[in-house]
């Protein structure tokens, strides 16, 4: 039971827009007479906590009046409460189609737009996730109408791909003259698009009889707009147009997006004077979650960008939090005592302040970025080569591998040596044999042996990671990790240009260039990935001595 004024909401809010007003007061009545029966769920924060599920449960105990609430405790990254938060609310049996996709488009702001991964986390199909991501490329006045129920779905998805302007103007037609979807349809194919707002190459649509514009001139007609009478033809070229205009946009930011697949509130444009010069060059540049969104709504927004799009909340509100908030460092730790008897009343401090003044400096902070995942796993497969050089010709090392085999083939065994008693994992149980002495190695392996006749077992093994965690068993494995990580075309080419330029700043690539040639950092930048990658071999610059930050991150 946890008092109601220990819990605050989390710092970004909760994923369900929509509450319904009956139920609500229906469960305050049902919690005035039997109290909460389903605990919430809160995480701590401080010496505080955060409510991750159960929000209708907990502000109906504020308006209630109740000092305390059931609660389950769990520690919880902002990842995994937000996690959590959508999958309780996804759940609820009365969570509108609406409250489907806002739910959808927060998922597609944590997993970067990749839809398999969305339908996979909530165990829907492929259609389903798209035809709700598709669904929220309408404008509000159709979304509301969906939820109050003036219009179905159908509706909305007939009108999904159209402009605002033409959205709002046929709704209120639907409204008054009920059209019915399949009317709707019929007057959709019918429509006809402004050629003047075409983004795709028009030359062939000159002679096209379905252009309207040959019309110009007879049967008495007045000059007619180039428009398209065959919508379909218009939306395929569309279609190809975009697709074209995304892959030139993956080279620099690695992830592009649909509008409508982020809300506007869950993305930030994102800047060196909003997060400071070192975070935004070598940072945010880098980082997959700094993507560039384009509207594929057929009006005259089509084909527009918004570039360097934060869609991570919480990490951008920190990053201009550490920018705007700096935290001073007392260098003297005497100094600082002698500050804080100052502060609670000491008139006779130890040291004088008139004498040593103290000094504080900015504090350093960390550069927050999320690597793309393809780079990550090329970093895992040269450290865990590198693990393998340094510890096969170590005897203990093929000893302990070979008593972690042998005990994930039996269940119930008894080990000789307390330090084994407890690891039932493979890798757990890896790491703890790596650290045996060779003789005490022997002895299990001989005892466990005996032991195979015992039931069997079966465990999920990930050996990539085992062997990176364990690298720091060699000596020297950081210098040689180090030594190992070459830049070649193949691994420079998995970077985006916004990553590639972070990466020479930090290796110090970029005044190399410079040296040779003023602006040759910037020239070489700007030329595309590919003339990007073959600048920097070219580069005279010795590699030696670096790697990736996310590389070094890898070795614990």
């Amino acid at each position: 039971m946890i008092p109601i004024g220990m819990i605050d909401a989390l710092p970004f809010g909760n994923s369900r827009r929509v509450r319904n007003a009956n139920k609500f007061t229906e469960l305050k009545a049902s919690i005035a007479i039997r109290g909460v029966i389903q605990s919430v769920l809160l995480r701590p924060a401080a010496d505080r906590f955060e409510i991750i599920a159960g929000y209708g449960r907990w502000l109906a105990c504020l308006e209630l009046g109740l000092t305390e609430i059931p609660a389950l405790i769990k520690p919880l990254s902002d990842e995994e409460a937000l996690e959590h938060q959508m999958e309780e609310n996804l759940n609820r049996e009365d969570l509108n189609i609406i409250d489907e996709c806002k739910a959808v488009q927060q998922l597609s702001a944590f997993y970067n737009g990749d839809r398999q991964a969305i339908a996979d986390r909530l165990a829907w199909t492929m259609k389903k996730v798209n035809e709700r991501i598709e669904i929220l490329k309408c404008c509000d006045e159709v979304l509301e109408a969906v939820t109050n129920g003036t219009i179905t779905v159908g509706h909305a998805m007939i009108l999904a791909p159209f402009s605002t302007k033409l959205q709002q103007g046929t709704l209120s037609k639907i409204l008054t003259e009920k059209w019915t979807v399949s009317y709707l349809r019929e007057r959709a194919s019918k429509g006809q698009q402004n050629l003047a707002l075409a983004k795709f190459d028009t030359a062939a649509c000159n002679t096209c009889p379905h252009n309207s514009a040959a019309q110009s001139g007879l049967f008495g007609l007045e000059d007619q707009k180039a428009a398209c009478s065959q919508p379909n033809c218009f939306k395929e070229k569309t279609a190809s147009w975009l697709e074209i205009r995304k892959a030139e946009l993956t080279e620099q930011y690695g992830t592009v997006l649909l509008i409508q697949q982020i809300d506007e509130s869950d993305r930030n444009t994102v800047d060196s004077l909003v997060v400071g010069e070192e975070q935004f060059s070598v940072g945010c540049q880098a980082c997959e979650k700094r993507v560039v969104l384009i509207d594929d709504r057929l009006g005259r927004a089509l084909g527009s960008t918004y570039e360097n799009q934060c869609i991570d909340n919480l990490c951008f509100s920190k990053c201009v939090s550490a920018l705007t908030s700096p935290t001073p460092i007392i260098e003297n730790e005497e100094l600082l005592v002698a500050a804080l008897e100052n502060e609670l009343g000491n008139t006779t401090p130890t040291i004088s302040t008139e004498t040593a003044p103290l000094k504080a400096k900015k504090a350093k902070t960390e550069v927050s970025c999320v690597v793309p995942k393809k780079v990550i796993e090329t970093n895992k497969a040269m450290l865990r080569q590198t693990s393998v050089d340094l510890l096969m010709p170590q005897e203990c090392f093929q000893l302990a591998m070979t008593y972690a085999a042998l005990k994930r083939l039996t269940s119930n065994y008894k080990s000789i040596n307390k330090e084994l008693s407890n690891p039932n994992r493979f890798e757990d149980t890896f790491k703890a044999a790596l650290r045996l002495n060779v003789s005490d190695l022997k002895a299990e392996i001989q005892n466990i042996t005996l032991h195979l006749a015992s039931i069997e077992s079966d465990q999920t093994i990930n050996i990539t990671n085992m062997m990176i965690d364990n690298i720091t068993f060699a000596a020297d494995a950081k210098a040689v990790a180090v030594a190992k990580w070459i830049p070649t075309k193949e691994i420079l080419s998995e970077y985006t240009i916004g990553s590639l330029s972070a990466l020479c700043i930090k290796a110090g690539v970029d005044k190399a260039m410079d040296s040779k040639k003023e602006g040759g950092f910037s020239t070489a930048s700007s030329a595309g990935k590919g003339k990007f990658v073959d600048a920097i071999l070219a580069a005279e610059f010795d590699w030696s001595g670096f790697a990736p930050d996310e590389y070094i991150a890898l070795i614990k």
